[in-house]
C-alpha cells in the first residue's frame, strides 16, 4: 500500500512539476511578447516552389524551412508561444518515453526543454544580430526530429540506418547525426542479439563519414569545417559560446539519457519530494535566467509600436527612461517629432546613455537600429542602404524588406518597388500590405494619404546634399540635421532640436 502510494504521489507531483514549468515558462514569453514578435520582423518565408527548392542548396533544409515557416506566425507573440509550448511538451514526453518511462525520477525529461527555453530567453540583442534568423523554431523542431529519428533508427533494421544517415543530413543537417548518437550510446548500455555490439560502431562511423560524403557529393560549395553543424548556428555563436551552452545541453541531454539506468526499482518514499523541488528549481530557472535588460525590451516594446504608428506608447517607454541608450533617444525624438514636440521638448529628459553591448562587444546603433532609426528620422535613402547592407550580412527580413520597399514608393522608383513588393506579396501574413503599397504605385496620387509619408516627405528635398554617415545612426542624424539647413517647417524644427542636442 505504501508503495503504490509513494508511486502515485510521484505521478501527481511530476505532472504538476510539468504543468509548472510549461505554464511558467508560457506567461514568461508572453510577458515579453515584443521580443517574440521581433522574431518575426527579422526572418522572413515566401510561399513559393523557388523558395522552397532555394533551401535545398545547403544541408537541414527541411529544418530550416520549417523553422522560417513557423516563425513567421511570431507576428502574433500568443500564438507562437502556444506552438513553443507544445513543442517544447511534445519533447518532453517522448525523452520521457524513450529514456526515463519507469525511471525514479521522470521530471528530468523536462531537462531539454528547460535548455531550449532559456537558449531562447537568454538570446537578448542576438535577435538583431544573429544570422540563424530562425533559431526560435529551428532547434526545438530539430530536437524533436533527433528524436523522432532515433525511434526509426530504434525500431528499424540495418538498411535504415543508411537511410536516416544519407537522407536525413540533407533534411535536418547536425540533427540527424545527434539522432544516431543517440542511438550509438543507446545501443551501447543496451546488448542485444550476436554482433549488434558492432551497431554504436556503425552509427559513430556514419557520423564521421556522412558529412565528408555528402560535401563531396551536393555541398562543395559549403565551409567544409562546419559541416557538422549545418542546421544549428554555428556561425553566431563562434564568438558567443556563453549564449551556446542552453543549445548544447539541449542537444547533450538526451545523449545522456539514453544512457541504460539500472533495474527498474520502486521509488523510495523521498523521490516525490525531490521530484517537486527539481520542478520548482526549474520553475525559479524560468523566470530568474531569461535576459532581462530593460533598455532592450523597451527597444523591442517601441519598434513594436513604431510599426503600428502608436507614437504614444513609443514616447511613454522611451521618455520616462533616467538611464538610457542612443537607440531609445533617437527613438525618442522621432515620437517626438511625430507629436509635433520635437523643438519644445527635446531637452526635457535624459541623456545619461550607455552602450549597447552584447557580451564584451560593443554593437553599434547602426546594426541595432540603423533601418528603423534613419526611416523614422527622415532619411529615407540611408535606411535603404543600411537595409541592404544588413541583408548581405545576414538573412533576408520582412522588417529590412518592407523598408526597401516603402523608400522605393515614396522615392517614386517604380521597378524598384515593384521588385519589393513583389516578395512580400508572396509571404503568408504580408499580402494586404503588399497590395496597398503596390496600389500606390498603379495610383501615386493616394500615397499622400499615407500617414508615414505625410509626416516624412516634408523631410525629403535635403537628402542630395553632401554627406557621408558614419557606422552609429544615432549620431548620423543628429548630424545630418545639424549641417544641413532647410526651409520646410518640419526640417527647421530638426535643425534647431539638433543643434541643441549637439551643444556641449
Amino acid at each position: 500500500m505504501i508503495k503504490k502510494r509513494t508511486s502515485r504521489l510521484l505521478a501527481v507531483t511530476t505532472g504538476i512539476s510539468a504543468a509548472g514549468f510549461l505554464l511558467c515558462a508560457a506567461h514568461v514569453m508572453s510577458v515579453f511578447s515584443s521580443y517574440i514578435y521581433k522574431f518575426h520582423a527579422t526572418s522572413l518565408f515566401q510561399d513559393t516552389a523557388a523558395w522552397l527548392a532555394g533551401h535545398f542548396e545547403k544541408p537541414a533544409a527541411l529544418l530550416v524551412y520549417c523553422g522560417r515557416f513557423l516563425t513567421q506566425f511570431c507576428y502574433f507573440p500568443g500564438v507562437a508561444i502556444l506552438l513553443l509550448t507544445g513543442l517544447y511538451a511534445l519533447i518532453s514526453w517522448l525523452c520521457y518515453r524513450y529514456f526515463l518511462r519507469g525511471s525514479a525520477l521522470p521530471v528530468l525529461s523536462l531537462l531539454p526543454a528547460l535548455a531550449l527555453y532559456l537558449s531562447l530567453m537568454r538570446m537578448g540583442y542576438g535577435v538583431l544580430v544573429f544570422r540563424a534568423d530562425a533559431l526560435i523554431f529551428t532547434e526545438p523542431v530539430g530536437i524533436l526530429s533527433a528524436l523522432l529519428l532515433f525511434r526509426l533508427l530504434q525500431a528499424g533494421e540495418g538498411k535504415v540506418r543508411w537511410i536516416v544517415a544519407l537522407l536525413g543530413y540533407p533534411l535536418f543537417g547536425c540533427y540527424a547525426l545527434l539522432a544516431l548518437l543517440i542511438h550509438a550510446v543507446w545501443s551501447l548500455s543496451h546488448p542485444g542479439p550476436r554482433l549488434a555490439g558492432l551497431l554504436p560502431l556503425a552509427d559513430l562511423l556514419l557520423v564521421a563519414a556522412v558529412p565528408p560524403l555528402e560535401y563531396l557529393l551536393l555541398y562543395d560549395h559549403t565551409v567544409f569545417r562546419y559541416m557538422w553543424f549545418q542546421g544549428g548556428p554555428f556561425l553566431d555563436y563562434v564568438a558567443n559560446a556563453k549564449e551556446m551552452i542552453p543549445l548544447l545541453l539541449a542537444a547533450l541531454l538526451p545523449v545522456l539519457m539514453a544512457v541504460r539506468r539500472p533495474a527498474k526499482r520502486e521509488p523510495a518514499s523521498w523521490t516525490p519530494y525531490l521530484t517537486l523541488a527539481i520542478g520548482i528549481g526549474m520553475v525559479v530557472c524560468v523566470y530568474l535566467l531569461p535576459y532581462r535588460n530593460a533598455l532592450f525590451h523597451r527597444q523591442m516594446i517601441a519598434e513594436r509600436a513604431i510599426e503600428k504608428g502608436d507614437w504614444d506608447t513609443v514616447a511613454d517607454k522611451t521618455c520616462s527612461l533616467k538611464l538610457t541608450n542612443d537607440i531609445l533617444v533617437s527613438y525618442r525624438n522621432c515620437a517626438l517629432y511625430a507629436q509635433g514636440r520635437l523643438e519644445r521638448d527635446c531637452m526635457k529628459y535624459s541623456f545619461n546613455m550607455i552602450p549597447v553591448t552584447i557580451g564584451d562587444k560593443e554593437y553599434s546603433s547602426s546594426l541595432l537600429a540603423g533601418p528603423t532609426l534613419f526611416f523614422y528620422s527622415g532619411l529615407l535613402n540611408y535606411a535603404a542602404r543600411i537595409s541592404s547592407e544588413i541583408s548581405l550580412y545576414a538573412n533576408y527580413a520582412v522588417e529590412r524588406w518592407k523598408f526597401l520597399a516603402k523608400v522605393a514608393v515614396f522615392n517614386g522608383e517604380t521597378h524598384l518597388a515593384d521588385k519589393y513588393i513583389e516578395t512580400l506579396a508572396h509571404t503568408t501574413l504580408h499580402k494586404a500590405w503588399a497590395r496597398r503599397y503596390r496600389d500606390y504605385l498603379e495610383h501615386p496620387e493616394r500615397l499622400a494619404l499615407d500617414p508615414e509619408y505625410r509626416l516624412l516627405s516634408p523631410l525629403q528635398d535635403y537628402e542630395e546634399k553632401r554627406w557621408m554617415p558614419s557606422d552609429n545612426a544615432a549620431a548620423n542624424v543628429l548630424l545630418f540635421y545639424s549641417y544641413v539647413p532647410g526651409d520646410s517647417p518640419q526640417m527647421q524644427e530638426w535643425n534647431r532640436a539638433a543643434q541643441m542636442m549637439l551643444q556641449p
